[in-house]
């Protein structure tokens, strides 16, 4: 949780209100400012599969606070920065964090995932609802210091602050699984083979090798609906700030109301994940898809209304939560705990890599595009296709081992 906080000012929602201030300081177009989401997203999908590796291999504890520090730093150094390809350069360093991607913080879901079988739907969503609650009170934050001492000032104190969440917090609190400290997933004494008449029956998963994931039809109808909203999640992001603006509403207005959808994320994450223990993922990926396009028909017709604005950003993040959910728990719901870094780190580069266009591709379809309600019109039809792809994708089967058995204990019994 409080890992994910010190993520959020490296987020698109937080780099968004510096692009109009950057702009025109610097005279770089919006443009060229948001193709260093490309550079940073770039990177990180390069080095993901490495990292995820590295992650089943000793844990997130070590690497948490270095991609900690070096987030951090990047962001104090754009505070210096005059120079578009150095602008580039720290965002491109930034990518080796493991922070600010999409599909899920690496460092902060899969040791998370790893810790909890038959809760871990309100598990996961206790730790990812940390990005979208950062997200809330950095944004307000950050506009009053762009407003208040500057765009400059407002990255550097925004940079000490990740440093100062993430570093100590990993090294005290990340670890890599129960097995490693000698305990059970879930808190639950070590398994026993006789039966019991106050046993617990907790289902055992399943840990698919690399080879056997990609051999299922399901990888390949997740990672074309997280490939095809990666591409409209981060140009919706950056772009729509702006255009708020742009069709009368002032700055501070806009920042509340942006403001407003990770703070319904906080809550709708919590829900999805308590009610995904409960219901097939792939029917909260439908939800969540049409959902959140729904959220952009506001934007689609958008005016100088706050009330329109207000129907966007709270639609968008009451639905937002399920895709987060489905996109963090879908994976270790379906092919089990032991090789879950390495098969994130693996698919992690195809949502990143269409996430890495998605700033351009947007540019060129509003240069494209005779009105800016026809861009977020199609978005809107492409989360529904999203939706649909999850809808797909059947959990698939692999033979399972019998369902253990175990004797709670009185602290597990209290839990």
């Amino acid at each position: 949780l409080v890992m994910n906080v010190a993520a959020s000012p490296t987020n698109p929602v937080a780099f968004s209100l510096f692009v109009i201030p950057m702009s025109e300081d610097l005279g770089w177009s919006r443009g060229e400012l948001a193709l260093a989401l490309t550079f940073r997203l770039g990177v990180a999908g390069i080095s993901a599969p490495f990292l995820g590796a590295l992650v089943d291999r000793i844990g997130a504890r070590i690497l948490g606070a270095l991609g900690g520090a070096i987030a951090g730093s990047c962001l104090i150094s754009l505070a210096f920065i005059d120079s578009l390809w150095l602008f580039y350069g720290a965002f491109a360093v930034s990518g080796l964090s493991g922070f600010g991607g999409p599909a899920g913080q690496l460092l902060t879901t899969v040791p998370v995932a790893k810790w909890f079988n038959r809760k871990r739907g309100r598990a996961l969503a206790v730790a990812t609802v940390g990005m979208p609650l950062g997200t809330a009170m950095f944004v307000p934050l950050l506009q009053m210091l762009i407003d208040g001492v500057g765009w400059r000032e407002a990255w550097a104190i925004s940079g000490v602050i990740v440093i100062l969440l993430s570093v100590p917090w990993a090294l005290l609190l990340l670890r890599k699984d129960p097995e490693s400290m000698g305990l059970e997933v879930d808190g639950l004494p070590a398994p026993v083979s006789r039966p019991d008449a106050t046993a617990v029956t907790t289902p055992v998963e399943t840990d698919w090798t690399v080879a056997q994931v990609f051999r299922t039809r399901a990888v390949w109808l997740i990672l074309a609906s997280m490939g095809l909203t990666g591409l409209l999640i981060h140009g919706t992001l950056v772009y729509r700030v702006s255009y708020w603006e742009d069709v009368g509403l002032d700055a501070g207005t806009v920042a509340i109301g942006t403001a407003l959808d990770p703070l319904t994320v906080v809550f709708s994450g919590l829900a999805f994940g308590i009610l995904a223990e409960r219901m097939q993922t792939r029917y909260i990926g439908l939800i969540g898809g049409v959902g959140v396009a729904l959220s952009m028909l506001p934007m689609a017709f958008a005016t100088d209304s706050v009330l329109l604005l207000l129907a966007h950003n709270i639609t968008w993040g009451a639905f937002m939560g399920a895709n987060i959910t489905v996109n963090n728990i879908i994976w270790p719901n379906y092919f089990g705990r032991k090789f879950l870094g390495t098969i994130r780190g693996i698919v992690f580069p195809v949502a990143v890599g269409t996430a890495a266009i998605s700033t351009p591709v947007y540019a060129l379809l509003f240069g494209l595009s005779s009105e800016d309600r026809y861009v977020w019109l199609v978005t809107a039809a492409c989360f529904f296709v999203g939706g649909l792809l999850i809808l797909l994708a059947r959990r698939p089967r692999l033979a399972a081992p019998t369902p253990i058995t175990v004797v709670p204990s009185v602290a597990a019994s209290d839990s």
